[in-house]
Order: C-alpha cells, then structure tokens, then sequence
C-alpha cells in the first residue's frame, strides 16, 4: 500500500445498489415520556438535523483548532453537536500521538464506541501517524490536510461504511471555514502544519510532515474576523512558530509587526505566541522581543528545551535537536533581558535512552539557572516508528526516578511570592478553578489569577490587588471600580446562541498555562496535576449502556464522492431544506480535490 494514502473506502456489507433508507437515527426520548411521533417523510432516511454528533479532542492547541473547524462544518450542515456522548449518534474523535497515554485514552474512547455499534471518525495524527495501529480498521478515518471532509466521513460513517482520507498531498486546509470556539472568548489559528526538525523521538513529524504554512494575508483576515466576533484573545499555534515561514520567504515577526500594527492596534484584544523550538527563533529574537513587549501581545513565550545536556540534544543516539544547550540559553537570557517580567515555559524528557546520570544532572543544573514558572515534565515514551523506539532504554526505576527528583526541584520553586501587595490588569474569560468557586484570569505575562468568583467578570479587564502568591498561581480582590468590559456579556442561561444545531454546547472551559506544545492534554505538566494546582488549566503539573441498532453497509460506484460545498451553504436549517439536503447527501458526488 503506497505511504500516501489517498481516498480508500471499505464497505462493512456490501450491496449492489444505492440505498438511502438504512438509517433509522435513534431517537432521544426524555425519561418519563413516550416516543415521540416520528414524520413519515424523514423516519427511513438520515438527514442531517436528525443524527447527533459528539466531538471529543486530545492534545494540543493546533488539535482544538481543527476540532472547532469540524464542528462548524458539521453544525453548518445541519448535525447536532451534543455535549453528551450519551447522546451522540457518531463520534468524532481527534486523536494526539505525542504520549502513551493520550493514544491510550483515545483508544478506550474508539473501543467504547466500537462496542457499542456507534460510527465512530477519527481525525487528527493518531491515523495519519501509524495506519496500523489496531482498532483503526473498523472506524473511519481522515487525516489532518482533510479536516473539510468531516462531514462526508461522517455521512459515510452513519450510513454504515468505513472511508478513509488520509493524504498529506494536497493545500492547507482553508483558514476561512464554518467554525465554533470551544471558548468563544479564544481565537485559535494555526500558523502552519508540521515543522523542519527531525527529532528521534518524535511522532508528530509522521503525521503533520515537513513545514507548511500559511499566507500571512489569510491569518490576517482570520484574526480580523475573529476581532469583529468578540474575542478576547487570539492564540498562535504550530508545531513550530519560530519556523513560520521559512518555506515562503517571510518569517514570524514579520507576520507578528503586521498581526499588531494591522488588527490589533485599535482594540483591547490580546495575542498570545504559540510554542517555538530555539533554533528559528534565535534568528529573529530581538525583533521577537520587540513585540512581546507591546501592551496587546502576552509576554509569555513556550521554548522547549527537552534536556539541559548537549550529549542528549545533538549527540551521537541523541534527540537531534538541532540546537545545543547555548543557543536555548541565548534565547532565554534575551527574553528575560528585554522583555521585563516575561514567563518562559519549557519541556523536559527525563530519561531518554543516552541519558547518563551526568546527562541528567547537566539538565537538573539548567533548571536551577532558570528556574523556569512552567515546565512540562514527561518521562519517555517510544513510539513506535520512531528512531528513538529503536534505542536501547534506561531501566525504568531510573527514569521515574529521575522524573520524581526534577518535580521536587521545579515544585519547591516559589516565583509568585514577589506580586504580593502589588496592583496588576487582569485579563478575565470564562475560566474557573476546580470548585467554581473562583474566577480565574491571566496577567500580561500569562500568570494565572483567581479572584472571588464573579460572572461579571467574564470577557472583561480589572484591577487586582495580589494578596497571595501560591506555587501554581497568584490570588487576590478585584477593584470594582477599575472592570472594563472588553467584549459583550456572555449570553443568560436558557439563551441561544447564533449556533442553532449545537444543543446547548456549553463545555466547561479549562484553559492551559501553555496550551500549544504537541500532544499537551490541555497544555502542561505531568501526567498528573501538581498537588495544589486550582485545576482552572494546566500547571505543570453510571448510565446503563443504551442499545444502538446495527448499522448496515451500502456502496456507492467507484471514484463518486460526496459534495459538501452546497451543504455548508444551505444545511441549515435542516428542516427547511430536506429536498436540497437529499440531492446534496445522496445524489451528488461531483467533488473533486
């Protein structure tokens, strides 16, 4: 099978016509009520408006991004986006490759579902990566260039066949796409898809591939656009942000002094840079520095450094990093000289197979000369596939302790303790910590903040007098008289938003401290939250099973294809446009990439 697989379709039972009558959506009754009346019309064809979708995504900032592209499209068609997967008729699940345990957790979820008979598509790196892996053979599958044809896969998945678009050929996916936030208040856009590195432990390279990026007029209209809608905060995400660029002859600060002297000069909306490798940006790190000390930009910076040992960087049976202990030190010492008070998060690999016990304290000395805000702390994990998985491995006692030894380094930092008593602007959106008791925001350099819990507070900038500064965040009382509201009040519950097919998606919002590095579960830490974290981000640190009818398979001639370009024009409202949505769901397949 050749390594770019294009456009594969397996039916499940196959047929020798076309039929548009094996669905039966599973209607959602109320407890205590009877079933409902079902319309003689519609009862043996699956429209969009009667099948339900639920949408869950692992790793990082750029996965989020496509996950709310998917579900606009998939909105704009006319599913229902349920919050419930108890309520889903299919799942769409995007999948992170970074770590064992997020392809762990997101192969329990493919399992559940498959044992339960519900279409299941899954999108992001996992299959792009690694077609083998098992379980992938029975569920759908697109990759992470054909993000726009979620809902043909998921067409497809609920009539009963397994398709699967997984091509890295091809251009970008469109920045300019139907889209839901999963927090209205954050824009997300993706700079670029795969980086120019060749780590040895690396699985994401596999799945994003070498460096693409965007125009910068196209992330400039996206961010004018998400400006006009009311967001607070525009995030920059990439497998690499220094290396925007490369590949069309600009580079990220060019396309930063355009972002701020463009869009953002004239508002109150605050930009936040997504994680860079040290290499690329120490080409650019004044003019970098530059902007980070603007008063719309967040001076907060994620530069991984994965170990402080040249020997494991770029030594022989290495990580090939590409950049030695030195270049990550210039780098940091630039930001800390001319950006005042900037946070500087990074990543750590603790017991990678050269490591040696003078490999490790060389990265424990590097911690102590930085003592860095955030780290993400991460023993290795071999994926399979990788030069790294090849090597021979440290006994594992050794690596956890070498993990447990950096936690208590990184944990007995105090760096907070200095804001006490002072007066800071905090940046509130919809975050609250683990209790909901508190409202939780962010300072300019993206420390977090939590106050007495206040909806008022949501989509506005205040005044905090800073009374204690703990090991994970600050805490302190709002000055009433300094709020200013940045975007309109979050709608009263009960109101509907613009989304009409999206069944009341109020997911509770958990933002991170980095929220970009690749395969970052909500953006930091160890796999476990440190103790004392709020749980308002990331710090470093039943039901009786329903029975879902069996689905059977159908097929369709050779080469047809499922067109959504009429659909995302007039899906919705389902209801109103049930001839157009059967021509566009069943009859034409004229789209061509």
């Amino acid at each position: 099978m050749s390594d770019d697989l294009e456009d594969i379709r397996v039916d499940i039972q196959p047929r020798s016509t076309l039929s548009t009558s094996t669905i039966t959506p599973k209607p959602r009754v109320a407890h205590g009520s009877t079933s409902p009346s079902v319309d003689p019309l519609t009862s043996s064809i699956h429209l969009p408006g009667l099948a339900s979708v639920w949408v869950k995504t692992f790793g990082c900032a750029h996965n989020i991004s496509d996950s709310e592209y998917m579900l606009g499209l998939l909105s704009a068609y006319g599913y229902n986006i349920v919050k419930e997967k108890e309520d889903a008729d299919c799942y769409v699940i995007n999948s992170c490759t970074v770590k064992d345990p997020s392809q762990a957790a997101f192969m329990n979820t493919v399992r559940l579902a498959t044992s339960q008979k519900i279409p299941v598509v899954i999108c992001g790196c996992v299959p792009q990566a690694d077609r083998k892996v098992k379980g992938l053979e029975k569920v759908s599958t697109i990759g992470v260039m054909q993000i726009d044809r979620i809902v043909e896969a998921v067409t497809e998945s609920l009539s009963g066949n397994i398709v699967q678009y997984l091509s890295l050929r091809g251009d970008l996916p469109s920045l300019h796409l139907p889209k839901i936030r999963r927090n209205p208040y954050i824009e997300i856009i993706p700079l670029s898809t795969g980086c120019l590195g060749n780590c040895t432990y690396c699985k994401t390279k596999h799945a994003r591939g070498t460096l693409g990026s965007y125009k910068i007029e196209d992330i400039l209209k996206r961010a004018r656009d998400a400006v006009s809608e009311g967001v607070m905060e525009i995030w920059l995400s990439s497998e690499d942000t220094g290396a925007y660029g490369i590949d069309l002859g600009t580079s990220l600060s060019i396309l930063l002094k355009r972002l701020c002297d463009e869009v953002l000069c004239d508002n109150d909306v605050m930009l936040r840079v997504g994680m860079t490798n040290p290499p690329y940006i120490l080409d650019q790190i004044d003019e970098v520095c530059e902007i980070l000390r603007r008063p719309n930009v967040f001076s907060f910076l994620h530069v991984p450094v994965q170990s402080g040992s040249n020997h494991v960087l770029v030594g022989e049976k290495g990580m090939n990093r590409e950049y030695t202990r030195e270049d990550f030190e210039k780098v940091c010492n630039a930001l800390l000289k001319n950006v005042p008070d900037i946070t500087i998060a990074t990543d750590i690999i603790c017991g990678f197979p050269n490591e040696s016990e003078e490999d490790f304290k060389e990265t424990i000395s590097l911690m102590e000369e930085f003592r860095f805000h955030i780290c993400n702390i991460s023993q290795f994990y071999p994926r399979p596939g990788t030069v790294a998985a090849r090597m021979k491995r440290i006994d594992t006692k050794v690596v956890k302790g070498r993990s447990r030894e950096f936690s208590t380094l990184f944990n007995s930092f105090t760096p907070y303790k200095k804001y006490i008593s002072q007066i800071h602007t905090v940046y509130f959106g919809l975050e609250t910590d683990n209790t909901e008791t508190m409202s939780v925001g962010h300072l300019k350099n993206y420390t977090k903040v939590l106050v007495p819990l206040n909806p008022e507070l949501v989509g506005c900038k205040a005044e905090v007098v800073i009374e204690k500064g703990e090991r994970f965040h600050i805490s302190g009382k709002v000055v009433e008289s300094s709020i200013k509201r940045l975007v309109p009040k979050p709608k009263k519950e009960g109101e509907k938003g613009e989304e009409e097919n999206c069944d009341e998606l109020n997911y509770k919002v958990v933002e991170s401290c980095v929220g970009d590095g690749c395969g970052e579960v909500g953006g930091g830490g160890e796999e476990k939250k440190e103790e004392g974290c709020c749980g308002g981000g990331e710090c470093g640190s039943g039901k009786e099973e329903e029975e879902v009818e069996e689905r059977e398979g159908t097929v369709k001639k050779e080469g047809e294809k499922f067109d959504i370009r009429l659909a995302v024009g007039v899906g919705v409202p389902a209801v109103l446009g049930v001839g157009i949505l059967i021509y566009a769901g069943f009859k034409s397949y004229s789209r061509k990439r």
